[in-house]
């Protein structure tokens, strides 16, 4: 069975009118998930340029938080996940090196998702400390529970 793109994944969300409040309880959620099945991660949630949420479960390390912004930088530069990015490179057949920018301030890998309103980007939504395709699934997987009956 074949995965669904990154990009279909983004397509999936679209756009909702993000509250504050409402991308703490994400962030909980997420940690809460990561808690129960004892997973090693960081979730870290920017909104308007500013980080608002990032906590880090036993297990994780400052490494993860190198990667939270790698993933950050990644998701701004390209307005898409991180994991859009590996797919297109993928695709491409190119090596990270042929991108034309450079790679080592970036992710290209899963764990990166942007958050969307009506007036585009509004922030970025980050796992980190899982291998990169899980990182995204739970980024999805908490959205698809979290948004279930709020659109």
């Amino acid at each position: 069975m074949s995965r669904v793109s990154a990009l279909e994944h983004e397509s999936e969300f679209g756009v909702h009118d993000w509250k504050r409040e409402e991308l703490f309880e994400l962030g909980e959620l997420i940690i809460s998930s990561g808690l129960k099945e004892k997973l090693p991660l960081v979730v870290a949630i920017f909104f308007k340029g500013q980080r608002i949420f990032q906590k880090g479960i036993e297990g994780s390390s400052a490494d993860n938080d190198l990667w939270v912004q790698r993933k950050l930088n990644t998701v701004e530069l390209t307005g898409h996940s991180s994991l859009a990015l590996r797919e297109k490179v993928d695709s491409l057949n190119l090596q990270e090196s042929e991108l034309g920018f450079r790679t080592s301030d970036l992710a290209v890998c899963g764990g990166g998702f942007p958050i969307f309103n009506k007036d585009g980007l509004v922030g970025v939504l980050i796992v980190s400390g899982l291998p990169h395709l899980e990182d995204h699934d739970l980024i999805v997987n908490s959205l698809r529970e979290f948004l279930k009956g709020r659109k």
